[in-house]
């Protein structure tokens, strides 16, 4: 190989190595108060600043997660739209670069809320007018309800396993859920459902005949939003790829979340990485792999529940939950 081969040589093996290697881009944005740095502090162990008063996040932070080889995931934790007042006009273009630059956004809802023209209104702002931009950005978005452990009066149950546990909705909690989601999915993305291209990996096996979907070597693509329905109906003409349909349709679906109970912290993060692609999946198995990003010790889940039960004809604590055996 002559000087000039192995100069090619070297570089070509460069821009590979660093298409490798180049960090996923996750930016997490929704309007003051909706536990964006809790979350990514319940996915990661980080520490980022959080108040039950006053917002922390006056500026961009960004949380590095490292997975196999060089591989890093980097979370950035955006400031609340609404800080400045208004739908922030100072804001709107910073947020839209750096959304375009992101391979995912998780943009964050608080759960216990029925009011979605503000969220609306930023949203449309910042897709903005051009065709192409409003594309990527409608198809990096993934809807996230947060805080769903405020939602009352339908209980949660805990289930124990050892020393540790996870969280589980019952019941009526989980058909305000389910009826939450379809609410917030309908506010914030059917209407935008013409802008939508949904991605998953391929797996080399994938050969379906749908005018909708396409497929190359790496990528199957849905345009338009797969819904519940739609996925099912393709899931039973071709049930060999069920688990494809399944990645499209969380692809754009709305996500439960509460960093305090751990609750579908997993489902959130395999979905943000099924996004990203089939390398990605392989660089940052060790998040995705099993349920112990759910788990709550007995310990914390005890100091969730703060009934006390008062006899004031006794004068004092007849019950106390910190008091329970698990």
């Amino acid at each position: 190989m002559d000087a000039r081969m192995r100069e090619v040589d070297g570089i070509v093996r460069g821009v590979v190595e660093a298409e490798r290697t180049k960090p996923f881009v996750v930016s997490v944005m929704g309007t003051t108060g909706t536990g964006k740095s809790s979350l990514i502090n319940a996915l990661f162990g980080t520490e980022l600043r959080t108040d039950p008063v006053r917002p922390c996040t006056k500026e961009v932070q960004r949380v590095v997660v490292s997975g196999a080889g060089k591989s890093e995931l980097w979370f950035y934790d955006l400031p609340g739209i609404g800080e400045a007042g208004d739908v922030d006009e100072s804001y709107v273009e910073q947020y839209r670069v750096k959304l375009l630059e992101s391979d995912v956004v998780v943009w964050a809802i608080h759960a216990d809320s029925r009011s979605v023209a503000y969220d609306q209104q930023a949203l449309d702002r910042i897709l903005g007018d051009d065709p192409a931009s409003r594309v990527a950005l409608m198809s990096k978005l993934t809807f996230v309800l947060t805080k769903v452990d405020l939602l009352t009066p339908p209980p949660w149950i805990f289930a124990k396993s050892g020393d540790r546990g996870v969280f589980a909705p019952v019941g009526e909690m989980v058909e305000l859920l389910a009826r939450k989601e379809m609410y917030f999915q309908e506010s914030f993305i059917r209407p935008h459902a013409d802008l939508i291209e949904s991605t998953t990996f391929h797996d080399g096996t994938f050969e379906v005949d749908e005018p909708s979907m396409t497929a190359d070597q790496y990528v199957v693509t849905h345009r338009g939003i797969l819904t519940r329905e739609a996925a099912s109906e393709l899931s039973a003409r071709y049930p060999r790829h069920a688990d494809v349909f399944e990645r499209l349709y969380d692809n754009h679906r709305v996500i439960s979340c509460s960093s305090l109970f751990r609750f579908n912290l997993a489902q959130l993060l395999l979905v943000i990485v099924n996004k990203l692609g089939g390398g990605a999946i392989a660089r940052f198995q060790q998040f995705t792999s099993g349920q112990q990003l759910n788990e709550v010790s007995l310990g914390a889940a005890r100091e969730f529940c703060n009934m006390i039960v008062f006899d004031r004809r006794l004068g004092k604590s007849v019950f106390d939950m910190v008091d329970q055996k698990l």
